[in-house]
């Protein structure tokens, strides 16, 4: 795309600048144009710079404009014709004024209307770029005089030329670029328009292909704030006025001094900085440019103020060593001094090694323990950043309160079924005879008669019927009996059974206070003797056997709670014989990193063991028979269950 933008030259130099220079009093009167072909309006933005809001309006084939100023409310009504409007968004909020917003609509089918809002009556020009058309407005009127033939248009025609400023070379040999002279004949240096600069803020959508780029996040919350300039280029960290370049063995030194003319810095450069340059850069920021120069040639730069140095880079190393050394030296040569710092908060002699990473190498510091103080020893300048960093550090620390509530639940089930079943009888004559084993056991029941041979032999009571089976309930707390008694045949039957339920709860709620960042232990238990002999002398240890809880709170930037949790419960274990008199221990434990809202509540923790017995004692064969076989057999269940949950609950104490 060709523009017609002024030019700065220096002989094959050549920079494009300077800010769109029509006068809106040169505006002329131009009548649509009919064209054979009609063109499109594909898209419709409004740009903002620092002193200038422009409504670019791009499309397809030549646009030919008509331009209106309309009153009450003020406006400026542009006609396109043998044109038609291809866009989405048919009204464009305004950024900033005096641009309030932009509507558009086909006016007649050979005429696309575009209408721009205006916050007052401002004085406007209208160029082209390419196949653009892009109308300005001034923000700020420095000139009321050249402004009041503007508000007087009632159209506008397109303008081709403009003025432009320039450099030009000047000397006795104009093709030798080393040693030309600069003269500057033109008006004063004017900024680059905003369009150039920096995306557009505000777009139409159209219906091409090719959609102009979307604002970023930045430019969009600048949109509404109201922000009429951008503070951030599109060139990203570079916000020098983009120039276009053409060098061919040109001198640095005279590179500087276009530098300083564009800038407006104050150039030196040192004696060593000498060297030609080639280079080509299209639309590139001026300080861009400047740093690659500065790095293809082994040259860096220091600004001080509007003072822009350059000098090579061995030079710039070998002062920053002399300034090094320099100051070395000085920090030598001066006596040290000798302070002392009482510490409110912090401990002296945990805060010493701290602070002796930023002493000199001169330095020194010391704790004093029983009066909480440092002893500093160094150079002067050294001790004001001591004491920053004293401030910094000996400050109060915020407390937490950690409570914590610990729910040891246990549940217990028992049952015991068991029979006992006793018969003996006589067959006919005597011949036979079926009974149990006294060995198994003896009926509790002694009623006579029994049948021969367990006929009692002159006793009152009688005699016990041996069992057949003795499976009884171990610690029965109820029973039922079925016994029959005939000449010939006794039967005793005996059903015993227990059972049993049981519940526990534990709770324990501690509660303790600690501050940020310091660990806080919290234990409920035993401590354990054990009795050692080491080398004929005997000594007594403790081991805890206890329910431990340790947490390290730490306040977090939002509020929060952060804490190293380390839970542990230790208890006797009865079930495994002691060595020596020392019992084994059982250890159940949890160490995790949680973060908690002040005053929430967290489970750390749950620790649940369950075990479930059963065990059957039957008669070898007719104990696994089908229903018949729960007469000979004995059952008994042994379910236990315990708990063990941990709640925290930190509190930040204010102040």
């Amino acid at each position: 795309m060709k523009t017609n933008w002024p030019a700065i030259r220096i002989g094959c130099l050549i920079f494009a600048s300077a800010a769109l220079a029509t006068s809106p009093s040169d505006a002329q009167t131009q009548e649509p144009a009919a064209s054979a072909t009609a063109s499109v309006i594909s898209s419709v933005a409004i740009t903002q710079a620092a002193q200038r809001s422009s409504v670019r309006v791009a499309g397809a084939g030549p646009l030919e404009v008509h331009a209106a100023r309309v009153q009450n409310p003020d406006r400026l009504v542009l006609d396109f014709s043998s044109a038609k409007l291809a866009v989405q968004k048919t009204v464009i909020p305004g950024v900033s004024a005096p641009v309030r917003g932009v509507r558009m609509g086909q006016f007649r089918p050979d005429v696309a209307r575009v209408v721009i809002d205006l916050t007052a009556a401002s004085p406007y020009q209208i160029a082209r770029d390419g196949v653009s058309v892009v109308v300005s407005f001034a923000t700020v009127v420095q000139d009321p005089a050249a402004a009041a033939p503007a508000l007087k248009a009632t159209s506008e025609k397109i303008p081709v030329e403009r003025p432009a400023f320039r450099y030009d070379v000047a000397g006795p040999h104009s093709s030798a670029v080393s040693s030309a002279k600069l003269r500057r004949i033109s008006a004063p240096r004017f900024a680059l328009p905003g369009e150039l600069t920096q995306p557009s803020v505000v777009l139409a959508s159209f219906g091409g292909s090719t959609e102009p780029a979307r604002p970023t996040p930045q430019q969009a919350a600048q949109q509404q704030s109201g922000n009429a300039a951008a503070t951030v280029a599109a060139t990203g960290r570079y916000t020098g006025e983009p120039i276009s370049v053409n060098l061919k063995d040109v001198d640095l030194k005279d590179f500087f001094r276009l530098i300083h003319e564009i800038s407006g810095l104050n150039v030196v450069l040192d004696p060593a900085v000498k060297g030609s340059l080639t280079i080509v850069l299209d639309e590139v920021p001026w300080d861009q440019a400047l740093d690659i120069v500065l790095q293809n040639n082994g040259l860096d730069k220091q600004l001080s103020g509007n003072v822009l140095r350059i000098a090579t880079r061995d030079t710039m190393k070998r002062e920053a060593e002399g300034q090094r050394d320099l100051e070395k030296a000085q920090a030598e040569a001066v006596a040290p001094v000798t302070v002392t710092r009482v510490l409110s908060y912090g401990k002296a002699e945990k805060m010493k090694d701290t602070l002796k990473k930023f002493l000199s190498q001169r330095g020194d510091i010391l704790s004093d323990d029983r009066s909480n103080q440092l002893i500093i020893r160094d150079i002067p300048s050294v001790i004001p950043v001591i004491d920053n960093l004293i401030r910094q550090l000996d400050r109060k620390s915020q407390q937490v309160e950690i409570e914590a509530r610990v729910v040891s639940a246990s549940r217990s089930f028992a049952q015991d079924i068991g029979v006992q079943l006793g018969f003996a009888g006589t067959a006919t004559g005597g011949r036979s005879v079926i009974a149990g084993d006294p060995l198994v056991g003896n009926s509790t029941t002694t009623v006579s008669p029994l049948p021969p041979p367990f006929i009692s032999s002159g006793t009152s009571t009688g005699t016990p019927l041996p069992l057949n089976v003795n499976l009884g309930a171990g610690a029965p707390t109820s029973g039922l009996f079925l016994g029959h008694r005939s000449p010939n045949f006794a039967v005793d039957f005996f059903i015993t059974a227990a059972e049993s339920k049981g519940v526990g709860k534990l709770l324990s709620k501690p509660r303790v206070v600690t501050q940020n960042n310091e660990k806080a232990i919290i234990k409920q238990g035993q401590k354990i003797p054990i009795q050692t002999t080491i080398n004929n002398t005997i000594s007594v240890q403790f081991i805890d056997a206890v329910l431990k809880l340790e947490v390290t709170p730490q306040i977090t930037a939002e509020g929060t709670v952060f804490m190293d949790v380390l839970v542990e419960n230790t208890q006797i274990d009865q079930g495994i014989p002691r060595i020596q008199g020392v019992p084994a221990l059982d250890t159940q434990s949890e160490e995790t990193k949680i973060l908690v809202a002040d005053g929430g509540t967290v489970v750390v923790g749950g620790i649940i063991v369950s075990s479930q017995n059963l065990t059957t004692t039957e008669v070898p064969l007719l104990g696994s028979l089908p229903l018949i076989g729960h007469l000979f057999k004995r059952n008994n269940v042994n379910i236990t269950s315990q708990e063990l949950l941990f709640f925290l609950t930190p509190r930040i104490i204010p102040g």
